[in-house]
Order: C-alpha cells, then structure tokens, then sequence
C-alpha cells in the first residue's frame, strides 16, 4: 500500500506539474510567438532554462521576422558570453546603443548570457534608457535566479521566458500536438515508437517530424513500418514493444528484444531499459488500484488506445508480482551503475532481469 501511495503521488505530482507548465508557459510561449509575428517586438527577451527547443525557436522567429536579406549584415550581431572577455559587456552597449543601419531594428542575440557579466550593471543601466530601435535577447543556459536585478529589470522593461523540458511522460502527447500542427496523420503505433527513441528531446522530436513530412503524402496515415524506413526507428526492437511482449507474458519475445538490446548498450543504455520496465509496472500497479477501469487512460495519462494492454497485462501480474518485480528492477538498476555490485555486462543484467519477472 505505501509503494502504491508513493508510485500515485510521483505520477500524480509529475502530471500536475506539467499541466502547470501547459496551462501557463505554452500561454505565454504562444502568445510571445503570435506578438513576434505580428511584429510587436519588446526591447528585452530574457530566456533562461534548460530546454533549448523553446529558446531556439524564439530566436530564430525573431530573426526571420526583424532582420532582411539587405539588413542581415549589419543590423545582426550573435555572440556567446565569455567569461575571458571583459570588454564584451561593453561591445554590447556600444551595439545597442546605435541605430540600425539598414532595417527598422538592431537585434542583439547574447547565448551564454551568464558569462557575459557577473552583475549586468551596463544592460541594467541601458535599460532604463533603451534605444526604442533595438531587441536584445539574452539566452542562458540554466535557469536564473529571479532575485536577481537583471531579471527584475528584464521583466520590467521586456519579457522573461522560462523554457522547461516537459515530463517523458507528456512526451505521446506533445508529439499528437505537433502533429496536428504539421497536418501530420501518425498511428498511435508510430507516435509510440518515437517517443521512446527521442525520449523529451524535442528538437529531435521536430526534426524526425520533419523528415516525415516531407516524406510522406497529405492525409496519409503514417504506419510503424513507413517509420522504420523513413527515419530508421525500428518498430520491432524499441521500448514500446518490450514492454508490450512483457505485458502479454511472452517470454521469448522478450529475450529477444532484450538480446538485441544489450548488444545496443549505446542506443539502449540498461538505466534507461529499467526505467522504461519500472515506468510500466508502476502504471500497471496503479491500474489495478483503479475502480472504474474506464477513467483509467485519465489517470495514468496514456492514449486510450493502449489501454487494453494494461488490462491483458493485469490478468498476468497481479499487484503481490509486480511489488516483487519492483526488488528486481532496483536491483539491476544498481548492478548497471555498479552499486554494490562488480562490474557486470549489460547482456547479464538484462538477462538476469528478464529471468526474475518471468519467474517471480
């Protein structure tokens, strides 16, 4: 009952904050993409956090719509801060300061903006008297503290975005929303396979999405077969079909896709196979604690296409198993990051692994 507790709330907890991040940065995000195509720029974009997707794209939107072909050598500046240059802030100001030489605006973009200065004293300054003619765009790498005087003054003057990763389990449903987006028919299949080989890498996620687009005819509906020839994802060794041959108690399949795996280890690493395993059972535990099976897509966030999988898999793992399993999934998981335990290859953890569920 407490594993139960404990395997609810983190799912819980973990959905609740990605709703927040929906609810209120995808707002914001769209919102700062509809004001920068219809040309309402800010004189300060200040973007921190640690999902480079959302940063990229605002940087690149605001580019393709300030700069022009004519204007692109002389109205664009890019630099990475540099901790080495103490003449950079400086070189910034001067920068800013200035009026465009060919387009309608100067537009300063700062990657790494945290090695640009220790204090942002002169943007600080320059902030309260900003040249209406310029958009400054600091990018840092990592999140920035909110006490900070550049951050309040950013806030202020301009905008501030925070670009956070979603959760891997949000990621089936953000790739539906930017297929949707790009006119893109994906079957549930299909979607499946590139979440569990992109994971919440979302600049892979478009990049793939892409490379199927282009690939593929309007309206067509884009199979796990035309996947694997397309972008080379193979739809029948990934994640989603190990767990899938597990779930349905098939042992051979299993040893299988788990074989092939291990021979894989770079495409495949054993801490990411026991996470995608554990990240099943526990959805699967939690199943049987459900009472009316049909809010059970709801609650444990899968696509209800899927769902019959978890109910075929709960007639052969009932909770007293999976309780067991969760022993073995900790166990290999330390024996992969070789705690407590000798070296060992990833073939025999697997294997050992594969041993113990079928047995247990």
């Amino acid at each position: 009952m407490i594993l139960f507790l404990f395997s609810f709330l983190i799912l819980n907890s973990n959905k609740g904050r990605f709703n927040f991040f929906t609810l209120i940065n995808m707002s914001e995000y769209n919102k700062l993409i509809n004001d920068i195509n219809d040309r309402n720029f800010l004189p300060i974009y200040l973007i921190h956090g640690d999902e480079n997707y959302f940063s990229d794209q605002i940087i690149n939107l605001l580019v393709s719509n300030v700069i022009n072909e004519d204007s692109a050598d002389f109205d664009l500046k890019k630099i990475y801060g540099k901790k080495s240059d103490e003449n950079q802030e400086s070189e910034v100001i001067d920068f800013v300061k200035r009026f465009p030489l060919s387009g309608d605006y100067n537009l300063l973009i700062v990657k790494d903006a945290k090695n640009l200065s220790n204090d942002f004293k002169n943007i600080i300054s320059y902030l309260d008297n900003i040249n209406p003619k310029t958009i400054l765009v600091l990018a840092f790498i990592a999140n920035i503290d909110k006490r900070k005087k550049i951050y309040k003054s950013a806030q202020k003057n301009g905008v501030v975005f925070e670009s956070k990763k979603i959760y891997d389990n949000q990621v089936y449903k953000w790739i539906e929303n930017q297929c949707a987006h790009k006119s893109l028919n994906l079957h549930p299949n299909s979607i499946k396979i590139i979440s569990d080989f992109t994971g919440n890498d979302l600049s892979q996620i478009d990049n793939e999405l892409e490379k199927l687009k282009l690939n593929s005819k309007k309206g067509q509906t884009i199979s796990p077969n035309e996947v694997e020839s397309i972008i080379g994802f193979s739809k029948e060794y990934n994640f989603f079909e190990l767990t899938k041959v597990i779930g349905k108690n098939n042992l051979n399949k299993t040893i299988e896709i788990a074989s092939y795996m291990s021979k894989n280890s770079k495409k495949y690493p054993v801490p990411l196979i026991v996470a995608t395993i554990y990240s099943f059972f526990n959805k699967l535990f939690i199943y049987h604690s459900i009472e009316n099976k049909k809010e059970a897509s709801k609650i444990l966030g899968i696509n209800p296409y899927f769902i019959d999988e978890y109910h075929q898999a709960s007639s052969f793992y009932p909770m007293k198993r999976i309780s067991k399993i969760f022993d073995y999934l900790l166990e290999a998981d330390k024996r992969s990051k070789g705690i407590n335990f000798d070296a060992t290859n990833n073939e025999s953890i697997l294997n050992d692994l594969v041993y113990k569920i079928f047995n247990s």
